[in-house]
């Protein structure tokens, strides 16, 4: 069983670690994409890893971690609106400190609420949160204020294994692979998503960072699209990786574009999570 880390550790950790992520509280205005960041008892929290998990029951988990922190939101739905936090409420905010110390809404005189705004890329979910959490046997409590969420995109489960989905619409109609897989050869990156005759394929560099590159039939970014044995390549059109976990070989990104002939197929709303 663990071992509760005590009070005076634990606020030194927590200032040790603010200052490493370059932390105050004025950091909440400067959001990057995606982003999950509060000000946790007055010190900065910002997510290092971000993801949105769709649930079997149909329930949302919205997750961010760093090297020593990890903050998991559950709610009853995507949908914009507004979603009450406290004991008794279907929704739940739960941050853990270091695979200890663990304070829940669900727990003791907790309170709070999250707003998921409309109006967010799809694929990806924006809005803001603050909550009073405790410990078990509420001996301890946690507040986390101007809760930021911030363009995070659908995908694998943050510190999961491996999980290989993607999303997109062709010329308005959603794809819905029934395979997707990924692999890596030469140092490039290669995802394939099938439909029975129709398949999607997006390839970049194994070594890409987080930011945003444009897709070009001869370059190290590129897209196609397939239907009935006639292929057609992206001549235009943007691929955004969200996010890069190189020890776990995984990749979550957005994209879209559009192919010269045949066809001049409109790729939109892409959206994937691979693992290698």
């Amino acid at each position: 069983m663990p071992i509760p880390v005590p009070m005076k550790k634990l606020s030194f950790l927590l200032l040790l670690l603010s200052v490493l992520l370059t932390g105050c509280e004025d950091n909440l205005d400067k959001v990057n994409s995606p982003a999950l960041q509060a000000s946790r008892n007055g010190e900065f929290f910002g997510a290092v890893t971000t993801s949105v998990t769709e649930n079997p029951d149909g329930t949302i988990t919205i997750g961010g971690e760093n090297p020593l922190e990890r903050l998991q939101i559950k709610l009853t739905s995507a949908n914009p609106g507004f979603y009450e936090l406290g004991q008794g409420q279907p929704n739940e905010a739960v941050y853990t400190f270091n695979d200890e110390q663990q304070f829940s809404t669900n727990t003791g005189d907790s309170a709070g609420s999250v707003i998921l705004e409309a109006g967010s890329p799809v694929g990806t979910i924006t809005g803001s949160f603050s909550f009073v959490s405790y410990t078990p046997g509420a001996t301890d409590t946690l507040t986390m204020r101007k809760g930021v969420i911030y363009r995070i995109p659908f995908g694998a489960e943050v510190g999961s294994g491996t999980v290989n989905d993607l999303k997109a619409q062709i010329n308005g109609t959603p794809l819905n692979p029934s395979t997707v897989t990924a692999t890596a050869a030469s140092g490039t990156v290669i995802v394939q998503a099938t439909n029975g005759n129709n398949s999607l394929l997006l390839s970049f560099p194994e070594a890409v960072a987080v930011g945003s590159y444009t897709f070009d039939a001869n370059g190290m970014y590129r897209g196609s699209y397939s239907s009935g044995g006639t292929n057609a390549d992206a001549i235009s059109g943007t691929l955004e990786i969200s996010m890069v976990n190189s020890t776990e070989g995984q990749y979550t990104g957005l994209f879209s574009f559009e192919t010269g002939p045949p066809g001049n197929i409109a790729v939109t709303e892409g959206s994937f999570t691979i693992t290698l």
